[in-house]
């Protein structure tokens, strides 16, 4: 039995946009659409077809959004800077600094390698003389 090929659908392809354009992911986009003609009912056939039509409908969409998101960080919104900041500047709020208070004089403090050097014996060339 050989496999009828699968037209390209100019309905499939403005179902795709709606779908794109209101949220919807492909595993629904693909149920959604089986009522149309030369509907594509696999992951591989949609993305074979109409993978090139929906990276572009997608990169237009979030050029979009990002776009507006960066107008208003730009403008002084807490909410779109902190957005911006999150997903392209690598800031968390829970990365935060902790501050450790020192309890012993640093004067008096020594390194780990002069306690070593206590404890083998060996002295210091300034603690012969």
């Amino acid at each position: 039995m050989a496999l009828e090929r699968l037209n390209y659908s100019k309905l499939v392809e403005k179902h795709i946009l709606e779908c794109i354009k209101g949220g919807i992911g492909i595993r629904q986009m693909i149920a959604s659409m089986q009522h149309l003609n030369d509907a594509p009912k696999s992951l591989s056939t949609l993305y074979k077809h109409y993978g090139n039509f929906i990276e572009a409908e997608r990169a237009k969409i979030n050029g979009a959004v990002g776009k507006r998101v960066i107008d208003q960080a730009l403008d002084g919104d807490f909410k779109s800077q902190e957005l911006f900041l999150r997903s392209k500047g690598g800031w968390s709020p829970t990365h935060t600094v902790t501050e450790v208070e020192q309890d012993t004089d640093p004067d008096l403090d020594e390194s780990a390698i002069d306690t070593l050097m206590g404890l083998l014996g060996i002295t210091d060339q300034e603690d012969k003389s």
